[in-house]
C-alpha cells in the first residue's frame, strides 16, 4: 500500500480540483486575465492552463502571426488544456519548453505540438490523466456522500474527451499513466518520464533539445522524478 501513497495524494488533489474547475469553468469571463502574452510572432504562456488562457491563446493565433507557443506551466484545467493542444495540431504550432511542462501540459501541450524545442534544463513529467481519475473518483464517490452522480458523469466525460484526443494526435494514450504501472518501477513517485527512443514510440514526433544530445537530455532531472522504461514491453502484459 505504501508504494501507492504518491499516486493516490496526487489522485486526491487531481479530485478536489475538478470541482473547482467545473465550478468556474462555465464562466471564464470572471477569470483573471490570461497568463499569455504575445511579442514578436511568439505567444508565451506562463503558469497555469485556463479556459481564459485558450481563449487568449486563440485569439493569438487567429490572424496567422502567431506560429510558436512558449511554455512555462506545471498544469492546469484539463478541458482547457485539450482545446489548446487542438490548436496547436490544428494551427501545426511548434511548442517551446523554455522551464516545466508538466501534468496537463505534458499529457495535451506537448503531445499535441506539431514539433517542440526543449531548451536547457526544461522539465518535461507526466503525473496521470484521465485514466486514473476515473478510478480514483469512483472510489472518492463512495466516501463523500451525496456526489456520486457528479462525479460519474465527469470522469466518464474527462475519460471519453481524452480519448478522443489522443485518437485525434496519434498519440498513445497511456502515456499519462505508465508510470502508476506496477511492473514498471515508479509508483513511489509522483512524477515520472520517459526517454527519447520511449518517446518515439509512443508517437512523439519531431522535437530538438537545444544544446543537449537525445542520450543527455533529461540528464539534469531531480531524482524525485522517474525515470519509466518501456524498454521491455512484456512487463506490461498480464501473466
Amino acid at each position: 500500500m505504501a508504494s501507492k501513497l504518491p499516486w493516490l495524494a496526487a489522485s486526491a488533489a487531481s479530485f478536489f480540483l475538478v470541482l473547482q474547475l467545473t465550478a468556474c469553468s462555465s464562466t471564464p469571463e470572471r477569470e483573471e486575465a490570461a497568463n499569455i502574452q504575445v511579442s514578436n510572432g511568439v505567444a508565451l504562456l506562463d503558469g497555469r492552463i485556463s479556459v481564459a488562457s485558450f481563449y487568449r491563446l486563440r485569439d493569438a493565433v487567429s490572424d496567422g502571426s502567431v506560429q510558436r507557443l512558449a511554455v512555462n506551466s506545471e498544469g492546469g484545467d484539463p478541458m482547457a488544456a485539450m482545446q489548446i493542444g487542438y490548436l496547436l495540431q490544428r494551427e501545426q504550432m511548434t511548442l517551446d519548453i523554455r522551464g516545466a511542462c508538466e501534468r496537463e501540459c505534458a499529457n495535451y501541450l506537448f503531445t499535441a505540438a506539431a514539433q517542440r524545442r526543449v531548451y536547457p534544463d526544461a522539465i518535461i513529467s507526466w503525473s496521470g490523466g484521465a485514466i486514473e481519475q476515473s478510478v480514483i473518483l469512483s472510489w472518492e464517490s463512495y466516501i463523500l456522500p451525496g456526489i456520486r452522480d457528479f462525479v460519474t458523469r465527469y470522469s466518464d466525460q474527462y475519460l471519453r474527451r481524452e480519448t478522443r484526443f489522443f485518437e485525434r494526435i496519434g498519440v498513445d494514450q497511456y502515456i499519462t499513466s505508465y508510470g502508476f504501472h506496477p511492473r514498471l518501477g515508479c509508483t513511489d513517485s509522483a512524477r515520472f518520464y520517459y526517454s527519447w527512443p520511449d518517446l518515439i514510440s509512443m508517437g512523439i514526433g519531431p522535437t530538438e533539445f537545444v544544446g543537449r544530445s537525445y542520450a543527455r537530455a533529461f540528464e539534469h532531472y531531480p531524482s524525485d522524478i522517474c525515470r519509466v522504461d518501456l524498454s521491455n514491453r512484456q512487463l506490461l502484459l498480464e501473466p
